[in-house]
This record gives C-alpha cells, sequence and structure tokens, in this order.
C-alpha cells in the first residue's frame, strides 16, 4: 500500500474496531455476533458518530476479539504474541486475541471460555497437530481439550 493507503486502511479498521465494541459494550450485542454488523455499518457511518460510539464505549483499546484499535492519528500498538499450537507448555499464557469471526466459532470458544484475556497452561498437546488439552485458571482450575485447527484460531503471550 501507499502511504495514503496505508492510513485509509487503518482508518477503517478503527470504524471497524470501534463499532464492535460499541455493540457490545453499550449495545449489549452477543460478542460473537457484531463482526458483520460492523461490516455494514462501518462505510455508512460518520467521523462524528464513530468517535461518539467510542466515547460511549469508554475509549477501548481493543475490539471484543482482543484485536488493537488504531489511535486517531494511526498508530497501532505492536502485537507480541504467538499461535497457541506454537506457544510453550505448562507456563503461565493469557489469550490476546482470537484470529476468526465467524460466529459458530467464536460462540464455541465462548463457551469453552476461551476469550481475550483467559488465563490458562498447555498441559498436553498430542502430536501430529492432535488436539491440545488446556489447563484454565479459573475457580474450578478447569480442563479444556480442543483441536489444534482451532487452537491456532487463538493467539496467547506470557504472562
Amino acid at each position: 500500500l501507499t502511504p495514503d493507503g496505508a492510513r485509509e486502511a487503518l482508518k477503517q479498521l478503527r470504524r471497524h474496531r470501534i463499532i464492535e465494541s460499541f455493540l457490545v459494550t453499550v449495545m449489549a450485542l452477543p460478542w460473537h455476533s457484531v463482526h458483520e454488523e460492523a461490516d455494514r455499518l462501518a462505510p455508512v457511518t460518520s467521523d462524528a458518530l464513530i468517535e461518539r460510539m467510542n466515547g460511549l464505549a469508554g475509549h477501548p483499546t481493543h475490539c471484543p476479539h482482543g484485536e488493537p484499535i488504531p489511535t486517531a492519528d494511526g498508530a497501532i500498538t505492536p502485537l507480541d504474541d504467538v499461535l497457541l499450537t506454537a506457544a510453550p507448555h505448562h507456563v503461565n499464557l493469557i489469550v490476546t486475541r482470537l484470529r476468526t469471526r465467524e460466529a459458530d466459532r467464536l460462540e464455541y470458544l465462548g463457551a469453552l471460555e476461551l476469550l481475550p484475556g483467559a488465563r490458562l497452561q498447555v498441559h498436553h498437546a498430542a502430536p501430529f497437530n492432535g488436539p491440545l488439552q488446556l489447563k484454565l485458571e479459573s475457580a474450578r482450575d478447569a480442563y479444556r481439550i480442543i483441536g489444534h485447527n482451532l487452537a491456532e484460531m487463538l493467539r496467547v503471550r506470557i504472562v
């Protein structure tokens, strides 16, 4: 992209992620269903309304899926996370973001409590891209088993 194109792309990304945050925070829509709504609203929403939505949503720094929201001047927080499948085992991790926008997958990840901010450890990974056993840090120290393809949709960082 040209510098102008990169600025425009970040502006559109900001609009989209602010709308997602507004729809979840203010409108109380389910977080797994807001991506498509934001796709429809972003192109037709004025800059003034976007900034009002941003304020009402509490000036979020990340969208509901964990992706950083570019600042108004186009800066974006650098990411220091890795795929869950590449994370070390038996180390405290935090889910930073989800790399899917498919509502059914997001809803499933939510039901498993694998949301941005969730703390966990990779307890075991089966060979040959087999499933991962995760230990969630929660009141019950729950365990979850997820397939390798689903694990590739989660990004984490070491706590």
